[in-house]
């Protein structure tokens, strides 16, 4: 964990916000211009004797003047969320004790804070993971207090941040958390401007190539290839998104070979195993929403072989040539030891919610009325029930 004091960030910020010249900041405090400028650039410190004068100027506390900032490393922050995760599938109420303690030390750490505004999200979705149920007496007003406590995380990571990419995050996680709150609105209003912002290919393309021409060849190839795989995953993404919105048979089929070509061509088996899956239970739904009974039961049958060959965990990216260079940036193990093992932990639970996912949509009342006389369908629903009998190598069982 480092610590940092920014008093000398605080007195530029704050005396830039006043509109305060150096000249007329060092007058105030009798001390001349050049020791101002030493402070604002952290080569010195004020005496402590001037700390609440300066402080009084800006109408601000001496713990906001000094800007007090305890901020956990990668790997540290990793283990604590590692920790209350999983004491989470055990004991929620000790987890969420757990977690308010931990917030409460190191509030203002704003990446630790919004992996934990994550964490409760999550927990106010599923009240705490799948396989620790809510009481249902209490489950609503547990949810909501969850989304509000998740809520206050992330205004606090909002406050204290000062890295834009930070910010950003901030604001998506606080936008994650009212969408699943079902304050759509709220989260329309916080979302538009993000997603509205001037698009980033051209300025990433220029980068790209400035970085080029300085010799910065790894520079140019990690960007390419995190932009790569950030639109990849964009462009999957949105296609399982319209086919849902749509529910149109030509739109599904369409989109559904469109996103396999992506998925093999841009090697994202690497990435995200599952997407087959869930692309082709949305194109199945919406084909049988159409009352397209033959495609529907082909789309059925492909999420079924899709869940087959899907691996826990899924091939390494170093497989692929197209991520190559991502391989040491998206490793678990580079955030510890912990957070290696939750993320394995997570991909186990991931592979049985799938397989419980699929089973529960072929075996619906909805699929049995709309294809039950058709034979292909009771071979899709025995091929489903033979998956999720299987015990082990790494398969969605």
């Amino acid at each position: 964990m480092s610590v940092s004091v920014n008093i000398c960030r605080t007195i530029l910020r704050e005396r830039r916000r006043m509109g305060i010249t150096q000249e007329a900041l060092a007058a105030h405090l009798g001390v001349s211009k050049a020791a101002v400028s030493k402070w604002e650039l952290g080569q010195n410190l004020p005496d402590v004797s001037l700390l609440p004068r300066i402080a009084a100027l800006f109408s601000i506390t001496l713990d906001e003047l000094f800007d007090w900032r305890d901020e956990l490393t990668e790997e540290e922050s990793a283990a604590l969320y590692a920790e209350v995760y999983a004491l989470g599938e055990k004991d929620l109420p000790a987890a969420r004790e757990r977690l308010r303690a931990l917030a409460t030390e190191h509030y203002s750490d704003a990446n630790l804070l919004l992996m934990f505004a994550s964490l409760l999200t999550v927990w106010a979705d599923g009240m705490a993971t799948p396989f620790n149920p809510a009481d249902e007496q209490n489950g609503a007003s547990d949810t909501a207090a969850l989304a509000e406590e998740a809520l206050a995380l992330a205004d606090r990571a909002l406050e204290v941040a000062t890295d834009p990419s930070v910010l950003f995050l901030a604001q998506q996680q606080k936008a994650t958390t009212l969408f699943q709150a079902g304050r759509y609105e709220e989260a329309v209003s916080l979302l538009e401007p993000l997603a509205k912002r001037q698009d980033a290919s051209t300025a990433v393309m220029l980068l790209v190539s400035s970085y080029r021409k300085t010799d910065r060849t790894n520079d140019a190839l990690d960007l390419l290839q995190a932009e790569r795989l950030r639109a990849a995953s964009f462009v999957l993404s949105s296609l399982m998104q319209e086919v849902g919105i749509r529910g149109d048979a030509a739109f599904a089929r369409a989109a559904g070979k469109a996103a396999e070509t992506v998925f093999d061509a841009l090697d994202m088996g690497s990435v995200n195993p599952w997407h087959p899956i869930s692309m082709a239970l949305e194109e199945a739904e919406a084909l049988r929403r159409a009352g397209k009974q033959s495609d529907a039961v082909g789309a059925l049958g492909r999420a079924v072989d899709a869940a087959k060959t899907a691996s826990v965990p899924s091939p390494a990216l170093s497989e692929s040539p197209l991520y190559d260079r991502l391989v040491d940036k998206l490793d678990p193990a580079r955030s510890g030891e912990a957070w290696a093992e939750h993320k394995a932990r997570q991909a186990d639970e991931t592979a049985t919610l799938m397989g419980q996912a699929l089973v529960a949509t072929v075996e619906s009342p909805e699929w049995r009325q709309f294809a039950g006389d058709d034979p292909r369908y009771r071979e899709v629903v025995a091929a489903a029930r033979r998956l999720m009998g299987k015990e082990a190598d790494g398969r969605i069982r």
